[in-house]
């Protein structure tokens, strides 16, 4: 018979690519890519957000958070997978500022998405707080198989998150994430540039507080890494 695979083999298979999914640029985050660049603003590249909708698709989360969902490239690609699936999940997109919620919520429109989907314009350490308390008081509920909890602040606990906030807020928001993942839950980022020679203190002292949220995670979460052509993608899940 052949032996169970061990944990760290199986986070590296849900972090792997699917060969079977289809590679092309879904045709609304193609147009949202040209929006990008004429916005001058940035996201994940494709080849990180392909790789985010396959282990998205594999994990096959009931509860999905997306922190930092700027004009909707990411988003795009899970609406693409999900819309089509017949029992959808909960998924949040959060926006610090509220300058792109209409652009969200059109793009959830475009998808009939809004009765899943939910955008809300608010810091991401303010909604966790929130949901945390919400848990706290609803434990019970949440462990029942007779009755339901109600009311929750976000799709919480979270099956999947996906922090994409820059590296200033990066490790506060993962940090925080953490305390609302499911038992199975996993959470995606993209792991911070390298300082270069020259490089200023703060770049220098965001990477030291990553490598010390690694070191302070590493006996409670097992963590992966995928190197990807311009980026490396990590996957963090608890023991």
């Amino acid at each position: 018979m052949d032996s169970l695979p061990s944990e760290r083999d199986a986070l590296a298979w849900l972090m792997a690519e699917d060969d079977n999914l289809n590679k092309d640029e879904p045709q609304l985050a193609a147009a949202i890519s040209e929006q990008l660049k004429h916005m001058e603003l940035s996201s994940m590249d494709y080849i990180t957000t392909r790789r985010i909708r396959d282990i998205a698709l594999r994990h096959n989360p009931k509860k999905i958070i997306e922190v930092g969902g700027g004009i909707g490239y990411l988003s795009s690609w899970l609406l693409d997978i999900f819309s089509v699936q017949k029992i959808k999940p909960e998924y949040m997109i959060v926006e610090s500022g509220n300058k792109f919620a209409a652009i969200l919520l059109r793009l959830t429109q475009r998808f009939n998405a809004t009765e899943w989907t939910k955008i809300l314009s608010m810091e991401f350490q303010e909604l966790v707080g929130e949901c945390n308390a919400w848990l706290l008081s609803n434990q019970a509920l949440i462990n029942s198989s007779t009755q339901t909890a109600v009311n929750s602040p976000a799709p919480v606990p979270s099956d999947l998150i996906i922090i994409d906030v820059g590296d200033a807020d990066q490790v506060e928001c993962i940090r925080d994430g953490l305390t609302i993942l499911s038992k199975n839950g996993l959470l995606l980022t993209v792991e911070p540039a390298v300082p270069f020679e020259g490089a200023s203190n703060d770049h220098i002292d965001q990477f030291q507080h990553w490598i010390d949220l690694i070191r302070e995670i590493k006996d409670t979460h097992r963590v992966a890494f995928s190197p990807l052509k311009t980026t490396t993608l990590v996957g963090i899940i608890p023991k």
